[in-house]
């Protein structure tokens, strides 16, 4: 294995004592009256709004648990018919999705969920300030909704969409329910107005009603008694979540009993499953992935494909992946891998191929190509801002790796600490923030199993970009980010296999994009990640969040340990 070229970071682990170790569990035994607290350490809440339309994906586990998706997932991260929506089915031209509701559903307030309830979520959903991943494909593809009656709705498309279910999941969205008669009776005369009475009295139809919050510290919740899932009323009485960004803060937390369920990283993973924790493993829950932030403007460095090409050729991304994931034990394994093949697939992702080529390290190839483009005479600084994300805390570290196996080929770097709502103001700017020469930085997509969503959330054109592909066919493709150099390239891409409705030809399409994007440089896959947890047992005995996915947490499926009172 090559030399790492780590800058000034490391970490140390001592394992003491065995633990009890949790990959995949059943079912719990719901229990007739919640009891205790459970308190849950996160990284950090993203944009803290209880409004869920003015975030996006990371807010979930923030403010999620009042809430409910359009579309369930099932213990394996599929789309599953056991929630609010029982059916959904698109018409043969695939441009029409009817959409079929549970009855009986209610909000905290009381109110009965109706198709209204559907269709105003989705317009909220499709107002151009919202930041949501699924907002931008809302925006982009819905033509109009009609209400058929209280419990049935059309949802008329702008084109065929084969993976649009999707959106309407928490496995690959982030849209939720909002009531339409409570908004509209809220004080104010404009949205904007209602939407503010609405964060300060927040009414949802999810497992958990809003009690309080402190802004920047944590936010609490008690249990919906009257859920309309009796499986998964909380067993717990009441949900605390609390902002705490160090790792050994949460761990001392666990310790010393003032969290009963942390997020960690792998080395903390290993320290505490040696000290007799439990371990909770959710698999394959996000990718990491280097980006070349507005890489499609020609005034940046990483524009030029020779620099992306030698700045991944420049990485011994196996030997990064190996240090950053060590195995935690013989039955957990490492919690980090190398997939084959380019950006955002992985095992479980549509279209994946396991025998796709792999990206190699090359570090004399990548001093050639820098050569080749007059980088050495002309060298410029990139800027690679460093951040941490819920679903990938390990990305200052990657930061830290790749900036200093860039410096041994030559590339100038300057590394820059920030926070992700940093970065997302540049991403959300019109036009887009990013300064030449040029900015990079590791993202945390989740798994998104269509693997198309992916592609359109990381690659495709913002709606504020008018590719001549969507020119030509006369609508969007409906990007949030706009992450491939070559805009034009992945709008068409995206867009022919979008109509792919039979889901067998969906996949080779899939599978074709990935090929035809491989050799573009556009971004750096690093690594498929599932995430630990640990939890003290005589706290928190079992817990099923959703795994292919950070966000979709489900913590009122934790299974109070002995000690609870």
């Amino acid at each position: 294995m090559s030399k790492l070229h780590w800058r000034s970071w490391g970490t140390s682990w001592v394992a003491v004592a065995s633990a009890a170790i949790i990959l995949a569990v059943s079912g719990p035994t719901v229990q007739a009256n919640p009891k205790g607290t459970l308190q849950v350490a996160v990284v950090g809440f993203d944009r803290e709004s209880t409004a869920l339309w003015q975030g996006s994906t990371p807010m979930l586990p923030y403010i999620g648990n009042m809430y409910d998706p359009f579309i369930a997932a099932d213990d394996q991260g599929q789309l599953s018919r056991d929630g609010i929506v029982t059916d959904w089915r698109a018409n043969a031209a695939g441009d029409a999705i009817t959409l079929t509701l549970r009855s009986g559903v209610k909000f905290h307030n009381g109110d009965l969920l109706t198709g209204a309830d559907i269709k105003f979520s989705i317009e909220v959903w499709q107002r151009p300030e919202n930041a949501s991943i699924a907002g931008s494909a809302l925006r982009a593809g819905v033509k109009s909704v009609d209400v058929v009656d209280d419990h049935k709705v059309v949802i008329h498309l702008k084109s065929p969409n084969a993976i649009f279910p999707n959106f309407l999941s928490w496995v690959e969205g982030d849209v939720g329910i909002i009531s339409k008669a409570y908004f509209d009776a809220l004080p104010g005369s404009t949205f904007e107005e209602k939407a503010e009475a609405f964060v300060n009295a927040p009414v949802g139809t999810g497992p958990w009603k809003f009690v309080k919050r402190s802004l920047g510290t944590d936010i609490e919740f008690e249990a919906n008694l009257d859920y309309w899932d009796p499986k998964r009323i909380p067993q717990f009485a009441k949900l605390r979540l609390i902002k705490v960004p160090e790792v050994s803060t949460r761990m001392n937390m666990l310790r010393t009993n003032e969290a009963d369920l942390v997020v960690v990283d792998s080395d903390a993973a290993k320290t505490l499953h040696g000290d007799g924790f439990n371990i909770f493993v959710n698999r394959n829950v996000a990718h990491g992935l280097m980006m070349f932030y507005e890489c499609y403007n020609p005034e940046m460095i990483t524009h030029d494909i020779r620099f992306r090409k030698a700045a991944i050729l420049a990485l011994d991304r196996q030997a990064i992946v190996d240090a950053l994931f060590p195995p935690i034990s013989p039955e957990i394994g490492s919690l980090g891998a190398l997939s084959a093949g380019g950006p955002l697939t992985g095992p479980g992702v549509a279209g994946y191929d396991p025998n796709a080529s792999t990206y190699p390290y090359d570090p004399e190839a990548a001093r050639q190509l820098l050569e080749e483009m007059g980088y050495f005479r002309n060298p410029k600084t990139i800027t690679a801002w460093s951040f941490a994300f819920a679903s990938l805390p390990e990305g200052p570290k990657f930061i830290e790796a790749i900036v200093g196996y860039w410096e041994a080929v030559g590339i100038n770097v300057k590394i820059r600490q920030v926070d992700w709502p940093f970065v997302s103001k540049k991403f959300a700017a019109n036009p887009q923030g990013f300064d030449p020469p040029g900015e990079v930085g590791v993202q945390s997509p989740w798994y998104r199993p269509s693997g198309l969503n992916n592609f359109r959330v990381f690659a495709v054109s913002t709606n504020n970009i008018e590719t001549p592909i969507e020119k030509e066919r006369g609508f969007q493709a409906g990007g949030p980010l706009g992450g491939h150099c070559n805009l034009d390239k992945a709008d068409r891409l995206y867009l022919d296999a979008l109509g792919t409705m039979d889901p067998e030809k969906l996949k080779e399409a899939t599978r074709r994009l990935n090929a035809e994007t491989y050799e573009d440089y556009w971004a750096i896959p690093l690594a498929s990640r599932s995430e630990p947890w640990a939890a003290r047992a005589s706290t928190v005995s079992n817990w099923r969040p959703v795994p292919l996915g950070p966000v979709y947490m489900r913590y009122e499926t934790a299974v109070p340990g002995p000690d609870v009172k």
